[in-house]
């Protein structure tokens, strides 16, 4: 059976803390499926003075599956879909990005990249896989394009083609604009939200994100996923509720031609909105990046399609 070791055993700085040795997550010690037994734990960077939390699944001799989240779902990857994974050859390893969880906070995508290289250097990983959800956009492709330990990159629903709101209900189109116009903003729009999802409220609040009925079904089998992806949204700051939303304007950087040479798919959902799989297309064509779509889901396209995804990295990757 598979089994977990932390990737951080050195002792930290006193008063640094230190890594935490995974405490579940061995697939010897799972039983149902929709158990949620991933267990985050924490590594102090001695190189730059940072924290990151994490949650590794699977044989560390397995090849690295990093996985970026995006902000409005800062979750680990389903438990199912971490046991395919480990039966497939990969090492599930989910990130908390700057500002979430036990993760340090950053100003900019920069320094997000170099918490991120840190990371990965002092992790020793080679050969990876990253997975860039969302929002996660801007820091994954430039952490792709310069890290050698990162040999290929699924870019999934990477949000370069938002040029309209589509069907997103007018009240989180206004929170999202507020958001993006001032720092005062982002508190009024986060404070918002949050007190949209009290009392259970965010699980409509997801349902209602988009209306995709296949999305809706993902969450109703996997709430208690779903109520830890919230309580860390909800336990951010507005200066990184704020940075995320950032990568919702177009990005000057992303010309024509600009990810011909990264190693990479593009992926999305069959069930997203056309007018945003529509955008996606025709912009990943414009960028170079050749693209999937997986047989169905929006949001929640990659945990619906965990074994194709598996598939699509297996055949891409190398």
């Amino acid at each position: 059976m598979a089994e977990t070791r932390p990737l951080f055993q050195w002792p930290a700085p006193e008063g640094k803390g230190a890594a935490e040795p995974a405490r579940a997550n061995q697939l010897d010690k799972i039983g149902s499926r929709k158990r949620v037994l991933r267990v985050w734990q924490s590594a102090y960077l001695s190189g730059i003075g940072r924290h990151v939390e994490y949650m590794q699944f699977g044989r560390t001799d397995l090849r690295p599956l990093i996985w970026l989240h995006s902000v409005e779902y800062p979750a680990a990857p389903p438990w199912g879909l971490c046991v395919d994974a480990a039966e497939k050859g990969f090492s599930i390893v989910s990130v908390r990005r700057p500002g979430f969880g036990g993760t340090s906070s950053v100003a900019d995508t920069d320094e997000e990249v170099r918490l991120l290289t840190a990371f990965l250097d002092e992790a020793g990983f080679e050969n990876a896989v990253m997975i860039v959800e969302g929002t996660a956009r801007p820091a994954g492709i430039r952490l792709a394009m310069t890290s050698p330990r990162i040999a290929f990159t699924v870019l999934a629903r990477p949000a370069y083609s938002s040029e309209t709101f589509g069907e997103i209900d007018a009240y989180l189109r206004d929170l999202i604009l507020q958001t993006m116009q001032s720092g005062a903003g982002a508190r009024l729009s986060l404070a918002a939200m949050q007190q949209l999802g009290r009392g259970g409220g965010h699980r409509k609040l997801y349902q209602h994100f988009l209306k995709v009925p296949s999305d809706t079904d993902h969450i109703r089998n996997h709430e208690r996923d779903l109520d830890e992806a919230w309580a860390c949204f909800t336990a951010i700051k507005a200066d990184t509720f704020r940075r995320e939303m950032h990568a919702l304007i177009p990005d000057p950087s992303l010309t024509d031609g600009a990810l011909a040479n990264l190693r990479g798919i593009a992926v999305i959902g069959s069930d997203t909105p056309s007018v945003w799989r529509d955008g996606f297309e025709a912009k990943s064509a414009r960028l170079g990046i050749r693209t999937a779509v997986l047989p169905g889901g929006s949001l929640f396209a990659l945990y619906l399609n965990g074994e194709r995804l598996l598939d699509l990295v297996a055949e891409h990757a190398g």
